[in-house]
Order: structure tokens, then sequence, then C-alpha cells
């Protein structure tokens, strides 16, 4: 199963979501195998989905206290927020469906 990674390099969500979806630490894929690679690249995700979010709540707390002015800025982060916690479900399911399908498959 391929990630496609095209939706990060465009938009740029989080730098080190990316580069591990695009390959950086190839060389301890090989070392660990396949399911290392495939820890390491959901670990990343879920670590990437909780920045993003406790971003979004920070920004959204110091806007509502008033230290923070820059109410487009912190819509930014919210959206960023959303967009990565979408992207992990859209994996999830991905993984999900594939692992349904090769447990369907006959021997």
């Amino acid at each position: 199963m391929r990630i496609d990674n095209s939706f990060l390099a465009a938009n740029r969500i989080g730098p080190s979501l990316e580069t591990t979806l695009i390959g950086k630490g190839e060389d301890e894929e090989e070392k660990k195998g396949i399911a290392g690679g495939f820890e390491k690249i959901f670990d990343d995700l879920w670590n990437a989905t909780a920045e993003a979010s406790a971003a979004s709540r920070a920004d959204t707390a110091k806007i509502l206290t008033g230290e923070l002015d820059d109410l487009p800025a912190m819509m930014v982060t919210a959206e960023k927020s959303g967009i990565t916690f979408e992207y992990n479900l859209t994996v999830r399911s991905k993984v999900i469906d594939a692992y349904t399908e090769i447990m369907r498959t006959s021997v």
C-alpha cells in the first residue's frame, strides 16, 4: 500500500510528517522491517495531529483571553488542526480497509 503524500507536499501541513511519509529514515525502516516503518509512520501521524490540536487550543484560548488579536492566524491554525485530524482518520481507514481486504483473500 502506497500512501499518497501529494497532499502533504502541496499544503505543507507539517515538516516532520511530510519527511516521514516521503521517505526520510529509510535505512531505519530497513533495519526494523516493514512493521517498524509502519509503526513510525503512525506514531508521527498521531504526534503531528496532537501537536496541531494543542496549538489550535492554545491559540483559541489566547483569542478568548485577549492575548492574541490575530484572528486569521488562529483560524489558519484551527484549519491545520482539522486537516491533520481528517488526514489521520483517512490513513487509518485506508489501512483498516487494506487489512480487511487481505484477510478476505483465500490462500
